[in-house]
């Protein structure tokens, strides 16, 4: 039986998943669900130092920062359980999302263009979402404005698909984590008895039926590689011949050909 508080002590947050609290440790309140977000951190990272290195557009070095700071916010939520924590992991989340469409409407523009007009819309989007977020203090509200921006980001993706020169396999891939990160999400949330029991009769079940746990993973992979396939394209279309290149033979990442940009 876990405790009912454990080193972060009492729960202020307004959620609380499915996996039971202080299980594994006393110093973490939802292990897997905190663990889990290493991913969501380790794989944006290591593409803004290569990104750092290759001197990538700014929006894009900005894209995958974002998805790091989600993950780090995310990280500390499921750790403690706190209300101050859950609004770094959620408030992030949102503008980071707002990061991703940029990107993705950018695609077409000159190299290091800007475009005010459209940041400052999506900023007082952003600002009124949260400021009623505050307001209302309904984790549904927020999770049904990032829901309708990921929407707008796969559309988008889609649509370059249909009317650019890209990678489909890295859109197939990300779209297809998301998708599947997306399960384990619902999953989580409306079967969450039947995981206790399944948890509950087996002795070493791990993390094999921590859903929200998965959930970062799949959904962490899907929106790294929707950066990947934002930023793969982009160069593709201002002919720097981006390449996929994979860490450990496996984990992609890409390179550009900084000896033949052209102007557009």
């Amino acid at each position: 039986m876990a405790p009912i508080d454990g080193y972060w002590g009492k729960q202020t947050a307004t959620v609380d998943w499915c996996e039971e609290n202080y299980v594994v440790s006393s110093y973490i309140a939802e292990f897997w669900n905190t663990l889990s977000n290493a991913v969501i951190i380790l794989a944006p990272l290591f593409m803004l130092i290569v990104g750092y290195q290759q001197n990538i557009e700014r929006r894009f070095m900005y894209s995958f920062l974002a998805v790091t700071v989600i993950g780090t916010g995310s990280w500390l939520f499921h750790m403690t359980l706190k209300y101050s924590m859950q609004l770094m992991d959620e408030v992030p989340m949102l503008w980071g999302s707002t990061s991703f469409i940029y990107s993705s409407l950018m695609v077409k523009s000159k190299p290091n263009e800007d475009n005010v007009l459209v940041q400052l819309s999506l900023f007082s989007m952003c600002l009124f979402v949260t400021l009623m977020y505050l307001f209302i203090n309904a984790p549904v509200f927020l999770q049904v404005a990032y829901g309708l921006l990921n929407t707008v980001v796969i559309f988008s993706m889609v649509k370059t698909c249909l009317t650019m020169e890209c990678d489909k396999r890295i859109f197939l891939g990300g779209v297809g984590c998301y998708l599947i990160g997306f399960f384990f999400w619902n999953v989580d949330n409306i079967y969450c008895h039947h995981l206790k029991y399944l948890k509950d009769s087996q002795a070493a079940s791990g993390m094999l039926f921590e859903c929200h746990a998965w959930w970062h993973i799949f959904s962490g992979i899907g929106a790294y590689l929707g950066l990947l396939f934002s930023l793969h394209t982009r160069y593709v279309y201002l002919q720097r011949k981006p390449r996929v290149k994979l860490l450990f033979g496996f984990w992609p990442y890409i390179v550009i050909d900084n000896t033949t940009a052209k102007q557009k």
